[in-house]
């Protein structure tokens, strides 16, 4: 990275260094007597003063280069008489300027260079007496200093420059001047960096904005002969600085300008045709810029209620240019990609819209290939393939979607369950849950795009491409944590999204959505399709609870469509949703996993260990299916269950090396705890997972076995408590139980940590409502904390700045 950041000024420094080799050369082959006396004392001290300058920029901090001696050296060779004279020498010396552009990173170089070249550049471009070349040739370097830190301030700071403004309308205004484009251009820089230079600009007084209209009109008729810059397109650029102007008004009034939808369209088309291909072919970056702003202009206008209905008349009416802009979602530029799918975003947003997409040839075929290369380039989700996803949804949902619905559900197959059609519309559903970055509403309607294409693609597909669908990877676990997150984390107010996510999910784990009145049979068996999907399920802590909130939150007398609610009951009678409290150890067998531990305790050590073991091994069999299947659902990699402090983790496997449910693997012989100093005759010992050598009792965190003993460390306690629900076969409980020892440690004479397992405490589990695990809760005085009621995996940072809100925090704060 360092050596691609370094490279940048190395190569702006030999660009300039063979530029003023360049013009130096051809100073001296002048003829002393045709040089002005100044420009002919420079030409003697070229060389050294050539070199003094590349060294300014060899030596600058960052690779900028002293604007002092840029000055210096260059900006003789501006004067109107010079460049009069010798054209050929300004055209030179305009090519140097840019190259030494590149080098000025420094606000002292608009004061000392960029400033005042600007204004010697802009005196050039108003004279009359030079050549349109030389106008073209100043307005296109005037154009590039423009877009430089504080040169439009500098320059408009100037006294002159307000006369050079109304000189700069007037030349804009001039029908048939060869500088009319140019005269735009430069206004455009003005008024982008200039909130008076915008309203002068747009005024009525000075009726420029329709003939910036016309300009553009003429320009998509007729190509500009020759090499093409930026000043040629000065009437586009003049729209896009006074629609992002600082004042409404001024914005206003450049989006109504009469005509310049059509006019833009119009342009947008031409800059696709053959005539413009050599254009493109040499100047690239430019053209998709171009299109990125007319793409603005357009969305701006359908942004607008008043002005939507016109603009989609000239999208319609123009030469092909709806179609133009769904072609520019396969343009290699990433930001034309982008503004194409935000205009026709805004376009569908009406029926009108919608209908008019629907009806271009192949249009969902562009937007499923959008969606699939930006998924495969790794692009944000929550850019092209967001708003795709959308533009899909809409054509699926017209009244006559059958073809298009079955062709995507075909091409979506031939691309296999590893396609990035199908990994797109996943990935959507991920991201909605943990694209932390993203607000709540973007992460919204990233689910929504992916879960509600998807429901509607289940309406279309065969039994073959059904089982194609099944099997993406990652895509039913994906639901899973989808539907717990918006129901539960979020709030559970996303009830539109969630329909979507719970039809999906039950289409997934072999419910026949087309067939949604049989939700009442019972359900098939699983098959090697609907594993992923019935392994997701069971593996799902609080999955039925989350269903059942669910159907609280829709009463059966609500009006509209009733196949979400179908799903919902048809996921409850599934084995699998009731799999996991089936898999967790039974109170009973936790009892006797207590009693190996009270044993342990007073008997022989070996006797104790056996014992343990043996009731370790009946609780570890029983949870490892499930959580074996539910990280193979989510594709990671299996971990065993290993025994459980609060069960009497004395003993150990074979091996010697499980990690105990307090994140401690069982000691594999006697020692001495690192804290207390307890033997393991007085109590099991634990082994840190991290350095595998201090062993400690286990007594810091305790451990919850009743109802009896919570309403005594719990609701009795006289410090804020933070508890900790888990279950054996939970995978993510495992990741929060180091947090806990560590916050036991950390805050221990602030708060008391507590763990509740969650199958033998099932009065916690109700009154306190808990649906999904691990879950964290925090007391003080015997009551819940407000809002503390936290379900799903958390990091360190995430349970530091949980205790500091909850726990520390002032209770007046």
């Amino acid at each position: 990275m360092a050596d691609t950041a370094a490279a940048a000024p190395a190569a702006a420094r030999e660009r300039l260094a063979a530029d003023l080799r360049k013009l130096g050369a051809a100073l001296s082959r002048k003829a002393q007597p045709g040089l002005a006396p100044e420009v002919q004392e420079l030409v003697g001290s070229w060389d050294l003063r050539s070199r003094e300058l590349l060294d300014a920029a060899d030596g600058a901090e960052g690779g900028g280069m002293d604007g002092a001696a840029a000055a210096e050296l260059l900006h003789p060779l501006l004067s109107g008489a010079f460049a009069a004279a010798h054209p050929g020498l300004f055209t030179l010396t305009a090519q140097a300027i840019s190259s030494a552009v590149l080098l000025c990173c420094s606000t002292e170089a608009s004061d000392f260079f960029l400033g005042p070249v600007a204004a010697s550049l802009l005196d050039l471009f108003l004279g009359e007496q030079h050549s349109w070349q030389i106008h073209r040739a100043a307005a296109e370097l005037l154009v590039t200093l423009l877009a430089q830190q504080d040169c439009a301030a500098w320059l408009l700071a100037a006294p002159s420059t307000e006369s050079a403004v109304d000189a700069l309308i007037a030349a804009a205004k001039r029908e048939g001047a060869p500088q009319q484009d140019s005269a735009f251009a430069v206004l455009a820089g003005l008024a982008a960096a200039d909130a008076a230079t915008a309203e002068r600009a747009a005024s009525p007084e000075a009726a420029l904005l329709p003939v910036a209209v016309e300009r553009i009109r003429s320009l998509a008729a007729h190509p500009p002969p020759g090499s093409l810059g930026r000043s040629d397109f000065g009437p586009l650029h003049l729209f896009r600085a006074l629609e992002s102007a600082a004042s409404g008004a001024v914005s206003t009034r450049a989006r109504a300008a009469p005509g310049l939808a059509g006019a833009v369209a119009d342009l947008l088309v031409a800059l696709g045709f053959e005539e413009w291909a050599a254009a493109r072919e040499e100047r690239g970056a430019m053209f998709d810029q171009l299109e990125v702003d007319m793409l603005a202009l357009l969305n701006g206008r359908l942004t607008v209620p008043v002005l939507y209905a016109p603009t989609y008349a000239a999208l319609l009416s123009s030469r092909g240019a709806l179609p133009r802009v769904l072609a520019l979602l396969r343009s290699p530029s990433k930001r034309a990609r982008a503004a194409a799918s935000v205009c026709l975003a805004e376009l569908a947003c009406k029926d009108a819209g919608r209908d008019a997409l629907f009806n271009v040839p192949r249009a969902a075929s562009e937007l499923a290939a959008a969606l699939r290369r930006a998924h495969a380039d790794g692009e944000d989700p929550a850019l092209t393939q967001c708003r795709a996803a959308f533009l899909l949804l809409g054509l699926l949902r017209h009244s006559e979607s059958r073809r298009v619905g079955a062709a995507l559900a075909r091409a979506a197959a031939a691309e296999g369950s590893g396609g990035s059609l199908l990994g797109a519309l996943a990935g959507l559903i991920a991201a909605g849950v943990d694209d932390a970055s993203a607000s709540t509403e973007l992460r919204q309607n990233m689910c929504l795009a992916g879960a509600a294409v998807l429901e509607q693609l289940l309406m279309f597909v065969t039994a073959a491409q059904l089982r194609v669908v099944q099997q993406v990877p990652r895509l039913a676990a994906a639901c899973v944590r989808a539907l717990h997150y918006w129901l539960t984390e979020a709030g559970g107010k996303q009830v539109n999204l969630v329909k979507h996510l719970v039809v999906v999910l039950a289409g997934l784990a072999g419910f026949d959505v087309v067939q949604l009145a049989r939700w009442g049979n019972q359900p098939p068996a699983a098959t090697a399709d609907t594993a992923a999907a019935r392994a997701a399920l069971r593996g799902a802590p609080g999955i039925e609870g989350t269903l059942r909130r669910f159907l609280s939150q829709q009463p059966p007398d609500e009006d509209g469509p009733m196949e979400s609610r179908w799903a919902a009951k048809w996921l409850l009678r599934l084995p699998e949703v009731n799999a996991a409290a089936a898999a967790a150890p039974k109170p009973a067998a936790a009892e006797v996993a207590a009693a190996a531990a009270t044993v342990a305790a007073a008997a022989a050590e070996g006797a104790a260990a056996a014992a343990a073991t043996a009731a370790t091994a009946v609780a570890t069999a029983a949870a490892a299916p499930a959580a074996a299947a539910a990280t193979a659902a989510a594709g990671q990699r299996a971990v065993p269950q290993q025994p459980q402090p609060g069960a009497g983790g004395g003993g150990s496997s074979g091996s010697g090396s499980g990690a105990s449910g307090s994140g401690a693997e069982a000691a594999a012989r006697p020692r001495a705890c690192g804290e207390c100093g307890k033997s393991a005759a007085e109590a099991p010992l634990l082994r840190c997972v991290g350095c595998k050598a201090q062993h400690y009792c286990g007594d810091a965190v305790t451990e919850i076995q009743n109802w009896a003993q919570w309403e005594t460390d719990v609701l009795a306690s006289d410090k804020p408590v933070l508890v900790d629900i888990w279950a054996t076969w939970c995978g993510p409980c495992k990741l929060v139980a180091p947090l806990m020892d560590w916050a036991e440690k950390e805050y221990g004479d602030k708060f008391k940590v507590v763990k509740v397992n969650h199958t033998p405490n099932p009065e916690v589990i109700a009154k306190y409502k808990v649906y999904g695990l691990p879950a964290l809760m925090v007391f003080k005085g015997g009551e819940l904390v407000a809002d503390s009621h936290r379900e799903g995996a958390v990091t360190k940072a995430i349970l530091q700045k949980y205790v500091d809100e909850h726990i520390l925090a002032p209770a007046n704060a």
